[in-house]
């Protein structure tokens, strides 16, 4: 069948969508970034999770150490080499196609002249008086019109060769970026990553639960950045429950059946407790974005100009942000204060830790084989719904209060 877009060639040499896998390059090349950033932090997080001692720290790095981080960074090599081969490959394409409509365009010129050799051929021929030195003249010249558009198109089915070869070329490296750089396994990188899938609003629970616990022994301009780290990693986990099927569904069942089982408080505990973690970050960004609104406007009042205005505002906000977080940490904790009065002022820390650390167990524990028996689950649903109710709901209004009071 004659490829419409290649009239004169009859075939495209170099099929293919550049623009498409420059796509998928693309969702590669981020997902390959994905899975390194929580490579690195699963394994920052781990190595300074050394001080955190008891059975809660040792389920948790349970739940961390072995295949996990192992997947992670595997997967994270594999999808990288396999984005740099889709690279080279749509660098190819885009020259085989160039090149591809030069034979055409050129195809075309030796089809038009084709079909005046044939033209004056037939018309001298059907003379009566013609030559026969015109006769051999408009032969040749038919001819040699005849070979021009057949070299042109033996150039074409070179390059289709070439094209094949480097697609195929291409496809072994991407297999070979799987083989060599995934686990060995037929089907383990598919589960791996499907495990993942499964387990990945839990894993971000987690690791906010841990980012905010080693930002309760943070000092300096480490405590910000990490008090942003485990804000926004809730958050991204409060997506990813509240969109779960199974979480939605024994919500439901409690609201409209009456149903508030072990599955319901569950979901409510997990949504609860991210949707608690997300607080600081989204109030910080939130007074970062309004002193940012008001740069901005300053800045085209007095007539900076938009891009300055528009850095102006950046800056802001990004200050703005850093001291509203500052602000919200810094305020009174209810519960480790009235602890810490009852014991020693000292203990303030490691009240802090202590409540922190059970979060994280709590939020670690699906993770684990311990995750399966109801038992567990059920106790430690229990006592994550003690440490979000006694805890972590008056810091929330204890910050909001401070939000409030913050002036930029």
């Amino acid at each position: 069948m004659t490829d419409t877009s290649f009239p004169h060639l009859g075939w495209n040499p170099a099929p293919g969508s550049p623009a498409e896998i420059a796509a998928l390059r693309s969702k590669l090349t981020a997902s390959a970034s994905a899975l390194g950033t929580a490579y690195r932090l699963v394994d920052q997080l781990l190595n300074e999770s050394s001080y955190w001692k008891g059975d809660a720290a040792d389920a948790f790095r349970a739940a961390l150490t072995g295949d996990l981080p192992r997947y992670l960074r595997n997967a994270h090599r594999s999808l990288t080499k396999a984005a740099g081969r889709l690279g080279s490959w749509h660098d190819d394409l885009v020259a085989y196609q160039a090149t591809a409509r030069g034979y055409e365009a050129r195809a075309g010129v030796h089809a038009k002249a084709l079909r005046a050799a044939e033209s004056a051929h037939s018309s001298t021929t059907a003379r009566a008086d013609a030559s026969a030195a015109e006769v051999t003249s408009a032969a040749t010249a038919l001819t040699r019109a005849r070979e021009a558009l057949s070299d042109v198109r033996r150039l074409a089915r070179e390059l289709e060769e070439t094209h094949r070869a480097e697609a195929s070329r291409i496809a072994k490296a991407l297999d070979e970026a799987t083989d060599r750089l995934a686990p060995k396994e037929p089907g383990l990188l598919d589960r791996a990553l499907g495990w993942v899938d499964r387990n990945l609003g839990d894993g971000l629970s987690a690791l906010s639960a841990l980012a905010g616990l080693i930002a309760v022994f943070a000092t300096g301009t480490a405590l910000v950045p990490l008090l942003f780290v485990a804000a926004g990693l809730s958050l991204a986990a409060l997506v990813t429950h509240a969109s779960d099927p199974k979480i939605q569904k024994a919500l439901a069942a409690g609201f409209t059946e009456g149903k508030f089982d072990a599955k319901f408080w569950s979901a409510a505990v997990t949504l609860g407790g991210d949707a608690l973690g997300s607080l600081p970050g989204v109030g910080a960004v939130a007074k970062g974005a309004k002193g940012a609104v008001a740069a901005a406007r300053q800045g085209t009042a007095a007539g900076r100009g938009v891009s300055a205005s528009a850095r102006d505002a950046a800056q802001v906000m990004r200050t703005d942000s850093a001291a509203a977080m500052q602000h919200i940490n810094d305020a009174p904790k209810p519960l480790v204060e009235w602890a810490a009065r009852h014991t020693r002022p000292t203990a303030a820390r490691p009240i802090t830790a202590g409540l922190a650390g059970t979060g994280l167990a709590a939020a670690g524990m699906d993770l684990t084989p311990a995750g399966d028996d109801e038992t567990a689950k059920g106790t430690a649903t229990a006592v994550d719904g003690a440490r979000l109710a006694g805890a972590e709901a008056p810091n929330a209004v204890s910050a909001a209060r401070a939000w409030a009071r913050f002036t930029p």
